[in-house]
């Protein structure tokens, strides 16, 4: 268009007035099949709502959203971002949405130099899936288990055939991982929430000490529990000794967690190396993530000095050092 005005002008000065005479042709309007960038999201439609009921790869309950993005004129590259986050580019991607509400999905053409000639962006719902039951959770993220057998204290008994969500179990003490895990449905759920915070990571094996038992806080036999019933009793807990990743390196609570101070908070403690900072980092992200009500670790006393102990107790939200007395105004939750 500026070049057209330009030869106007000139056309002006050479011939004087050009009133009466034959105007200049009038220029082409932009056409972007005729080579101007433009880039639009042919799907998803805008304000569809997509539901997190399918396994992203590693193991999370996501939404996936096939993006298409329709390309026209000189655009060398797309990126496709969704919540502001980079997803992947091409004009065929997979966006693996984990979080509920609305989401904006955009589309970034890139010219051959690298800069930015051409966007479009939609917004689009993401929805929690709808179950039934315990059991459907179990479902959604694909767990092989049978209900059962029933076990004093446990309402909703399964055993689950490990892996569980991708993560084998073994106990500590064994060299084999175990082939089936007796627990509380809801602790079959919580561990299939928890696999893709520990493959994220790198954990292949979970060590542990065990789910089910049926015991009071503290010993003792139920109903008579002067401090509560223990969430092993519901098979609603389960001890966790360490880790190990894909690399082959073993990462034990007992050996390489390092206590903290008195008054630094778990999450917020400085750690001494490379282990300890694994372990504070995983234990914190899961409950973070709200896996567990309870994450007791060994800043909480010597009893868990060996492990973490994790828990649904419902109501709860702890993970910090026993602080005062267990009559005290500050006291920790009898939690174990």
């Amino acid at each position: 268009m500026i070049r057209w005005i330009a030869l106007a002008a000139v056309a002006a000065g050479c011939a004087g007035d050009i009133t009466g005479g034959d105007a200049p042709p009038t220029p082409p309007a932009p056409d972007a099949a005729a080579g101007e960038p433009a880039v639009t999201i042919a799907s998803p439609a805008p304000g569809a709502t997509v539901v997190r009921d399918a396994l992203d790869p590693v193991g999370a309950l996501a939404a996936a959203v096939d993006v298409r993005v329709d390309v026209t004129g000189p655009v060398a590259r797309v990126e496709v971002l969704a919540g502001g986050e980079p997803v992947g580019d091409g004009t065929a991607v997979t966006a693996w949405l984990r979080a509920d509400g609305p989401t904006t999905i955009r589309a970034v053409g890139f010219d051959a130099a690298g800069a930015e000639v051409a966007a479009d962006e939609i917004d689009i719902v993401v929805a929690a899936p709808e179950v039934a039951d315990c059991a459907g959770w179990l479902d959604l993220y694909g767990l092989d288990y049978e209900p059962g057998p029933d076990r004093q204290g446990v309402d909703d008994p399964v055993t689950v055939t490990t892996p569980i969500n991708g993560v084998a179990y073994r106990y500590v003490s064994n060299s084999d991982p175990r082939t089936t895990f007796f627990m509380h449905c809801e602790l079959a759920h919580a561990l299939a929430k928890a696999a893709p915070i520990l493959r994220e990571r790198g954990v292949v094996e979970v060590a542990d000490i065990g789910v089910y038992n049926y015991r009071c806080i503290g010993g003792g036999t139920p109903p008579d529990c002067p401090n509560g019933i223990s969430q092993h009793a519901y098979a609603k807990a389960i001890d966790i000794a360490g880790f190990t990743t894909e690399d082959g390196t073993y990462y034990s609570v007992n050996d390489d967690w390092v206590i903290d101070p008195d008054d630094e908070p778990t999450c917020a403690a400085a750690v001494e190396n490379d282990k300890d900072a694994f372990l504070h980092e995983i234990v914190c992200a899961m409950k973070a993530a709200g896996v567990w009500n309870i994450a007791l670790t060994p800043n909480y006393n010597d009893a868990h000095r060996n492990h973490f102990h994790v828990d649904l107790t419902e109501g709860s939200d702890f993970i910090r050092r026993q602080i005062g007395t267990r009559a005290g105004a500050n006291r920790a939750p009898l939690a174990d």
